[in-house]
């Protein structure tokens, strides 16, 4: 099996950061030359959008600024795969594949992933139950339950203020029914940047593993889901504050 970065021991809250989409290779240099260099990246080469013409990733171009990027500093990257037909391209620049919402019911790419020696980090669907999310990790056990990491991003609610719910009792209930690794993703669940922060501090007191969060180095001029990534002075803010919050929960944090 291919090393898993995010096979981290019970006493490490880890942090996953980047952009929702890699856009540029100026921009994903901002972030990993930035003090606080991250070393679990995230970012989408290609994008499942709700609105067919909304910004679809950049595809090879992205790889192509990975590959030379991961040459020059080594990172583990972690991106989305949406097709069955994008795995094999993706593998070469990939640590960790993340199956999104919108995939979780595609049983079919979750048995194909299972076939490679990739961890994968599972999205919970909109208004996917507990039970049901569990079940779609079923089709990825070829992998072994440490090498399956679920991601609580909030579900849908009748509000309309935020994005989504994010359902923190999932984060509980999970701890202490089952021994999978579970994160949680305060970008999409709260959907503005003010209140991010806030949601990622919440979710370690719940008892997470890890959290996934998007960074950009300039929201306003990002080509997806800018309103809801922080910046990189509140990056910054947001790692100093879970240093101080992860030993309370006798934690270190990872970055």
């Amino acid at each position: 099996m291919h090393p898993n970065p995010l096979n981290f021991s019970a006493n490490e809250l880890f942090l996953i950061v980047g952009p929702c989409a890699v856009e540029s290779e100026t921009q994903m240099r901002a972030i990993l030359g930035h003090e606080h260099r991250p070393t679990l990246i995230r970012g989408g080469i290609h994008k499942m959008r709700t609105n067919a013409k909304s910004f679809q990733g950049i595809g090879d171009e992205g790889l192509g600024i990975i590959k030379k990027l991961k040459q020059e500093s080594p990172f583990d990257f972690i991106t989305e795969v949406t097709d069955v037909r994008q795995i094999e391209t993706l593998l070469p620049v990939t640590s960790v594949f993340q199956v999104g919402a919108r995939n979780m019911y595609n049983y079919e790419l979750l048995k194909e992933l299972s076939r490679y020696d990739r961890p994968v980090i599972l999205k919970r669907a909109f208004s996917a139950t507990i039970s049901e999310w569990l079940g779609a990790a079923e089709y990825l056990s070829n992998l072994g339950e440490e090498n399956i990491i679920l991601c609580e991003r909030g579900v849908r609610s009748f509000d309309n203020k935020l994005r989504n719910l994010l359902d923190l009792g999932s984060v509980i209930y999970l701890k202490k029914n089952t021994t999978f690794k579970i994160i949680v993703d305060p970008s999409h669940s709260m959907g503005l940047t003010p209140y991010v922060a806030d949601a990622a501090y919440a979710a370690v007191a719940a008892g997470a593993d890890g959290l996934i969060v998007e960074v950009h180095p300039d929201p306003a001029c990002a080509l997806s889901d800018g309103q809801q990534a922080l910046n990189l002075p509140q990056y910054d803010e947001l790692v100093k504050k879970l240093r101080t919050l992860a030993p309370v929960f006798q934690k270190e944090l990872r970055i």
